[in-house]
């Protein structure tokens, strides 16, 4: 297959900003794909290439939420506006006036109310948190798989402490049942439900225990069995190591290789004092650790790892409406409720474009951003349609002193309008 001229370039100025300030860009992979070509694969960079495994951070909310529609669809309870507390295992929400009224398509839209990242300073007073007393700490827990932030409401990435067997302990180390009770419980809607988009990574993580409590099954395992393999995504799962629970790891399980480990991107920490960033906890080493070896929460809402060459596969089909070639992997219904816009700038997997952007996307665009650095965005209504990939690691500040833009800049300023602007000038 020959490669397009304007590939050749968009490739060279990606890595123009990498070779300029590799600080900024330490390596990247990334793919497009318009209509039915063939999909065009780049990379930057030493030892990157489509074959480098990313986490991707809050892109993984895609994949959650389908294995959500999916769940539901198959106990025949697929619909969107039905009220959490009412579904199996989400008993906790029917005890209180605001919680009653989330319906699931407010946990997948961000319109629960539910709050987002916070100071500790911010939240309610639980048996593990007192707002107006020092830093939550529990000497009785263990903090082998890392120590605990003084920020709440991302528990994966906070690893905050958590009541669950009577005693506060990390997040890390408990079970997303665990987690995601201790969510419900603790934190109230602090807008009316269904009103207004209010970003949140806890209703992610409820929204996955309606997944575990309809399907028996760890989220890596419902997807790999339901998405996964039927679309050979070889190279994406949730929790890189196995956990030390004999019993928890037979059930959570995903094969993963010590091959497949090897190639789990390194992650660049880039922000501006040079510290991790306060709402995220580092690892035993004091880094974050990019294996989350002993975790055992699944991490539903920024916990997924893949490839370009898996997440096209993915992407493809959403833009199918659900077929993968002549084989249906998702019905009509979840395929819509995946690539349709639901309102408030969602579907119930993407953002939704309702107008075209400075950087070239255009309208009826699906989109997922994730805070390492990583970006996918899908036209499948322009013509031709057009897929785009990129994936990069590097852990900024998002919260305090955000330095996030810099990051993004290769992504905003140099990829998505040289792919776009190619693309819409029908170029070769």
């Amino acid at each position: 297959m020959s490669v397009p001229q304007w590939w050749t370039r968009v490739t060279g100025e990606v890595r123009a900003e990498h070779e300029t300030d590799p600080a900024q860009l330490p390596g990247a992979t990334f793919a497009v794909q318009t209509g039915s070509d063939e999909p065009l694969f780049g990379s930057v960079g030493s030892g990157w290439s489509p074959r480098t495994i990313c986490a991707i951070g809050t892109m993984t909310k895609a994949f959650t939420g389908t294995a959500v529609l999916l769940a539901l669809e198959e106990h025949g309870l697929l619909e969107v506006d039905t009220e959490v507390w009412r579904l199996p295992g989400m008993r906790a929400y029917a005890e209180h006036p605001g919680k009653s009224r989330i319906q699931v398509r407010h946990l997948l839209q961000h319109t629960a109310g539910l709050p987002s990242i916070q100071p500790y300073t911010d939240s309610p007073k639980s048996p593990c948190n007192d707002p107006d007393g020092p830093p939550p700490y529990c000497p009785q827990a263990s903090v082998a798989l890392g120590p605990t932030g003084t920020y709440t409401c991302y528990p994966g990435g906070a690893n905050e402490y958590m009541v669950a067997d009577g005693h506060c302990q990390p997040a890390r180390t408990l079970t997303l049942d665990q987690v995601s009770e201790h969510l419900m419980r603790t934190y109230e809607p602090v807008t009316e439900p269904g009103a207004a988009y209010l970003y949140s990574t806890i209703g992610y993580v409820i929204a996955a225990r309606i997944v575990e409590s309809l399907s028996g099954q760890s989220v890596n395992r419902f997807l790999h069995e339901r998405v996964f393999a039927p679309l050979g995504m070889t190279d994406s799962f949730f929790i890189a190591q196995p956990t030390g629970d004999p019993d928890l790891d037979a059930r959570m399980d995903d094969g993963v290789s010590a091959g497949q480990r090897a190639r789990i991107a390194d992650v660049a920490l880039v922000t501006r004092d040079g510290l991790m960033p306060p709402e995220v906890s580092p690892g035993p080493d004091g880094r974050w650790d990019k294996y989350r070896r002993g975790w055992r929460f699944v991490f539903p809402d920024g916990g997924m790892y893949t490839t370009v060459v898996d997440l096209m596969r993915f992407l493809r089909v959403v833009r199918d409406r659900g077929r993968d070639g002549d084989r249906r992997v998702l019905s009509d219904r979840v395929a819509a409720l995946l690539a349709d816009d639901q309102g408030h700038g969602h579907t119930m997997g993407f953002g939704y474009r309702t107008q075209a952007t400075p950087y070239g996307q255009g309208v009826d665009t699906l989109e997922q951003l994730g805070g390492m650095m990583t970006y996918c965005w899908l036209e499948p209504r322009s013509e031709p349609s057009l897929i785009g990939v990129f994936l990069s690691q590097r852990l900024p500040n998002i919260v305090i002193n955000p330095n996030m833009g810099a990051a993004m800049k290769v992504i905003f300023r140099v990829f998505v309008p040289g792919v776009t602007g190619a693309v819409r000038a029908g170029q070769r």
